[in-house]
């Protein structure tokens, strides 16, 4: 190992030391956690932070559902961890007749929704998935941060994969489009804001979609580590400005075919 202090100058925030390894770190700056106090963190009085890796997940002993999330499913067992991939994966399967459709959402409660992103609020949020597709054909699925209670029947719409009218952010795939990850979000009662085409989705790769909200006006993505040029507005209309949300994982097939989606670990912090 070769562990080394490295100083990043965040964007609207000043300067920030984390500890990168010469082997087994990304490059420097390739990370949004490069812009992330995660030392400062020790100190719980600086933010919070949700980290779920799926290694030790309690679930239900007959449905395999996580007790922890709120669960929206057609049928028992969609539910896996398969155990051919190692660090721990959760996989959701949508069933295989068409419109068949998986939801879980951090939180067991309707009610838990522990991040919010709020224009000039001087209170930073950073947010890492990674995650694969096993299919590449006729699908939708979301991962991201959703309003709370959005793990129910219909969050992606039937034969689009378009998002219902929800406050939400994070990455998405249409039914259109389906072998490409766009940024999407969305307040309610706004038209959804896309941003097309942030990588590919090959039904085997793994990518890592991330986004970072600097505290007052602006999100940048981080796709695989690399810092996105396409800054976003906290200010727009179309933001989910001041909107309680937490994280959620979705699945939907738009044809009578098993989709799945994979996820290694999600990450979110909030300074306060």
């Amino acid at each position: 190992m070769k562990t080394k202090s490295l100083w990043t100058q965040v964007p609207n925030c000043g300067p920030n030391l984390t500890l990168i390894d010469r082997d087994y770190s990304p490059a420097a700056g390739a990370s949004v956690w490069h812009n992330c106090p995660q030392l400062a963190l020790l100190d719980p009085y600086v933010g919070w932070t949700f980290f779920e890796d799926f290694l030790d997940m309690p679930c239900d002993d007959t449905t395999h559902n996580p007790t922890a999330w709120s669960y929206s499913g057609i049928h028992p067992s969609q539910i896996t961890f398969p155990i051919s991939l190692l660090s721990g994966v959760i996989q959701l399967d949508s069933a295989n007749t068409d419109l068949d459709e998986t939801y879980i959402q951090a939180g067991h409660s309707v009610t838990v929704a522990p991040f919010v992103i709020t224009d000039a609020s001087l209170n930073p949020v950073f947010f890492e998935a990674r995650v694969r597709m096993l299919e590449i054909a006729d699908l939708g699925a979301f991962i991201g941060l959703a309003e709370e209670g959005s793990a129910a029947a219909g969050f992606l719409t039937d034969a689009t994969g378009v998002l219902v009218n929800k406050d939400l952010i994070g990455f998405n795939i249409l039914n259109a489009s389906p072998t490409a990850w766009n940024f999407t979000y969305k307040a309610l009662g706004q038209v959804v804001y896309t941003q097309a085409n942030v990588v590919a989705n090959d039904g085997a790769t793994w990518v890592r979609l991330g986004f970072y909200f600097d505290g007052l006006h602006t999100v940048r993505t981080y796709i695989n580590g690399v810092l996105n040029a396409t800054t976003h507005l906290t200010n727009a209309a179309t933001f989910p400005t001041g909107e309680e949300m937490s994280p959620i994982i979705a699945v939907k097939t738009g044809e009578g075919v098993l989709k799945r989606i994979q996820v290694d670990y999600i990450k979110v912090v909030q300074i306060r």
